[in-house]
Parts: structure tokens; C-alpha cells; sequence
């Protein structure tokens, strides 16, 4: 028996609805959600590997947004009638999207995520990479891939002196503030935008907006989420750490790590310092490896991201 599709929606609060359902398309993905407002449609996928590979030292997390030709009824007009690669504008939604997402994995995550994000429907008057974060979110929120939390991304313009959530291409013509806001029902996650002047009060009011109605998105994919009877996350391997190594890094570096990241040099300057302690400790290691105590190349490949961390990721490598 086939499962039918399920269906949630909400109100931009202005009388424009959104609807995400999951069940139709691409059943075989880990979670798919389609997101459509007018006659704009986004398909949303997200594929995990169960396992991290061997020896993985980092997440490894793709995002892609792609507008597709088909989705305004055209054939692209090369001599092969494929897809190009993704056009800059594309390549930069996508890197909002991954911005926003990235931070909601659990730190020891080590396993390969994809997430697409395809435009298989278009309207002109309908801003799409306002809705992509939506998108990805919301396959995420119905899938097992464990996240921390279901976020959320919108659009806030201000026009005539009034803002405006997810406004339309032409209304966006007129506008002086330009920003868009992923946030989680209780933190913001990233700001992105232009002004061509504006207040400290007039950016933090857009802020307190776009998060309402950030809210209102997160609300709707956790009904959505509970519809499909998703209640638990799956369980992933743990990455192997070498207890012993990361004790004498953290002896060594995390002090060292501490000063040049809270330092208010240039940021080439701080990654030639970062380059050079990197180094240090590398021939430290190497030097003081012993039988009892090895130093082996798959210890120096992943030791190689720690004394780059910074205040906000250093925990997950024990600079706490």
C-alpha cells in the first residue's frame, strides 16, 4: 500500500500561503519535502551515510541549490540539453543554506550528508532562495539524520518605511533594507543583507520580525514531522580519538590557540600564526612518539584541523 502524502501550511501573515509535504516525491531519500507557495515548487533531499569513512577527521556536509530550466517550462540550449554547472548565483544560496545547517549537527558527527535543494517549479514573482533553508530544514525535520534543532530562513524586506516577510520580486525592487535570517526557534544563525542606511534599532526590529515569523516556519515542521511519526534520531559510530594524543595537544596548544584566536590582528595574520603553531606541534608529536605512545599518520592527518579551531568550535577538539 502506497503512503499518502502529508501536508501542513502556514501563513506569511499576509494572506499567502506555504505548503511543505513530504510522501510524494523522491520516497527513497533519508527525508524529502516539497515546498511550494504559489506556483513556485522546491524539491528538498537529504541522503546520510549510516557509517563515517575510515580515519574521517571532519563532517562532510554538501549542499547544492539548483534552478532548474524545466521549472519555467525551458531546455537548456546547449548542444547536450543538460544542466551547466551552478551559476554564482546559485553556488551563493547554497552556501547560505550550508552556513545555517551546518552548526545543527551534533559536534562527533563525522557521517556524509547531502542536501539538495532543486527549483522544479518557478513563478516570476516569487523570490525562491528565500524558501530553500525552509526546504532543507524541513527534509531534515523528516528524516532520522540527527539534527540538535529545526530551524528555519526568510526574507525581511523593509518597503516604504513598513517590513515585509518573503516579499515579492517587484515589491523587492523598491526596498532600502535587504536582509535574510536563519534562525532556530531561540537563537539566530545567520544574517545576510544590504541597507542603503540604517539604524541599529532599525536592523534589530527587522531581526525581531524575521524571527517571528521564523516561528511560525518551525512550528509548521515540527507538525509536519509529528505527522510522519518521527520521534526518534538514529544512532551514528563515534569518531575514534586518540585520548592520549588529544590530552597532550591540548596540553600543549589550547592555551596558545586561546591567545591568537582572541587576538585582534588581521586574519592572515592569524593564520600564519595558526600555520606556525601547527607546525610546532607537529614536530613536537612526531619527536616524543614512542611504541608505548605512537604518533601515526592517520593521528597526524586528523591532528592537522586542531590548531585551527576557534573559540566556537574548539570544544568539539577539546579547547573548551
Amino acid at each position: 500500500m502506497l503512503q499518502q502524502p502529508l501536508r501542513t501550511t502556514f501563513d506569511l501573515g499576509d494572506g499567502r500561503e506555504v505548503a511543505i509535504e513530504t510522501g510524494r516525491l523522491a520516497r527513497q531519500a533519508d527525508g524529502s519535502v516539497t515546498v511550494s507557495v504559489g506556483k513556485a515548487v522546491l524539491l528538498a533531499t537529504v541522503v546520510a551515510n549510516k557509517e563515517p569513512k575510515e580515519g574521517q577527521s571532519f563532517f562532510p556536509l554538501t549542499v547544492d541549490y539548483q534552478e532548474k530550466f524545466a521549472s519555467a517550462g525551458r531546455i537548456p540550449g546547449s548542444f547536450f540539453k543538460r544542466e551547466g554547472r551552478l551559476s554564482d548565483y546559485e553556488v551563493l544560496i547554497s552556501r547560505l543554506i550550508d552556513r545555517a545547517l551546518r552548526p545543527l549537527f551534533p559536534d562527533d558527527y563525522f557521517c556524509e550528508v547531502q542536501v539538495l535543494v532543486t527549483l522544479i517549479s518557478s513563478d516570476p514573482e516569487i523570490l525562491p532562495d528565500a524558501l530553500a533553508c525552509l526546504a532543507a530544514s524541513a527534509a531534515l525535520a523528516v528524516s532520522d539524520v540527527p539534527i540538535k534543532e529545526i530551524l528555519s530562513e526568510v526574507r525581511v524586506a523593509r518597503i516604504d518605511g513598513a517590513f515585509k516577510v518573503n516579499p515579492n520580486r517587484t515589491e523587492l525592487a523598491t526596498a532600502d533594507m535587504d536582509f535574510i535570517v536563519a534562525a532556530t526557534e531561540k537563537n539566530l544563525m545567520m544574517v545576510e543583507g544590504e541597507s542603503q542606511e540604517c539604524s541599529e534599532a532599525d536592523l534589530v526590529s527587522l531581526l525581531s520580525v524575521a524571527h517571528e515569523a521564523i516561528r511560525v516556519q518551525i512550528k509548521a515542521q515540527q507538525q509536519l514531522r509529528d505527522l510522519k511519526g518521527v520521534t526518534t534520531k538514529r544512532e551514528y559510530t563515534l569518531p575514534a580519538i586518540n585520548e592520549a594524543v588529544k590530552e597532550r595537544v591540548y596540553a600543549f596548544a589550547s592555551d596558545k590557540v586561546y591567545e591568537i584566536a582572541k587576538s585582534k590582528s588581521a586574519k592572515h595574520d592569524r593564520t600564519d600564526q595558526f600555520k606556525a603553531l601547527e607546525e610546532e606541534l607537529l614536530a613536537k608529536l612526531v619527536e616524543e612518539s614512542t611504541e608505548e605512545l605512537p604518533f601515526t599518520d592517520v593521528e597526524k592527518d586528523w591532528l592537522k584541523i586542531l590548531p585551527r579551531c576557534s573559540v566556537r568550535c574548539g570544544k568539539r577538539y577539546g579547547f573548551e
